[in-house]
């Protein structure tokens, strides 16, 4: 039977009693996910001069800059010089992957997203008698008094403590219909009182921030996106199903070199 091994060239253990200590040990989830996270760095090819720079960069930040103290840094990890390799040019790998299989794919789930992202200032005032709401919509409308004391003195939401306001927050926080309502409003404008479940609002838009898909946010969606496939994946392969093969055809392009 194969011996698994820890140490190059030391038999560990069989196959039966590794399966064993990964099941009761709780080591299965991060077998499942080191499996991925391999298959995708065997299957991207970088540029040799970005490989070769990878490597450079992996040997300063451990000063392995010498053939003795690499030697030594092998021999203490129990690598192999392909080990090395690996370790110096996974992230690469794996960047490489994320922006050739998901970088479509992000203004989409932008554009799908806007609400989770757009940030809106308003002003809101609750109240349960009608009547009080056209009332202190007419006193704003005259501006015989300010939407902050108003709010501070009848408003009966948590928005009293803050003078009515709200935000800035993603807009998809807000009730759909208030959602609706700020979507067609102008800054600074008051909205006429409305009923929305069991009680009035009046609301008046302060400020409205529209996302921009800048590149801060695309790295974040870009990691979302691979995450979710990661862990799509991992979990196929915990329940024993076999994944659908990588998307070679996306990654054939992999040997170029990114400045």
């Amino acid at each position: 039977m194969t011996a698994i091994e820890l140490k190059p060239g030391v038999p560990f253990c069989d196959p039966a009693e590794l399966n064993r200590i990964g099941r009761q040990q709780g080591l299965c989830l991060a077998i499942a996910q080191a499996a991925v996270f391999d298959e995708i760095c065997q299957a991207v090819s970088l540029h040799p001069d970005q490989e070769a720079a990878e490597l450079q960069v992996y040997r300063q930040r451990y000063n392995i800059t010498t053939p003795e103290g690499q030697a030594r840094y092998l021999r203490n990890k129990g690598w192999s010089e392909e080990d090395l390799g690996y370790f110096a040019t996974k992230s690469a790998r794996i960047n490489q992957f994320k922006q050739r299989v998901f970088q479509q794919e992000v203004e989409v789930h932008f554009l799908d997203r806007k609400l989770d992202f757009d940030q809106v200032t308003y002003s809101l005032i609750r109240v349960t008698d009608e009547n009080l709401a056209f009332e202190l919509h007419q006193r704003l409308l005259e501006q015989e008094a300010s939407f902050e004391d108003l709010a501070a003195t009848y408003s009966e939401g948590s928005e009293r403590q803050s003078g009515g306001s709200i935000g800035p927050v993603p807009l998809s926080l807000a009730h759909e219909a208030v959602v609706q309502k700020l979507r067609t409003s102008q800054p600074g404008e008051l909205l006429e009182p409305f009923f929305l479940v069991n009680i009035w609002l009046i609301i008046r838009l302060d400020a409205w921030r529209g996302a921009r898909l800048e590149e801060a946010q695309r790295e974040e969606i870009l990691e979302d996106l691979f995450n979710q496939w990661l862990n799509q994946r991992v979990l196929q392969l915990l329940a024993g199903q076999r994944p659908n093969p990588l998307p070679l055809h996306l990654l054939s392009e992999a040997t170029e070199l990114i400045p």
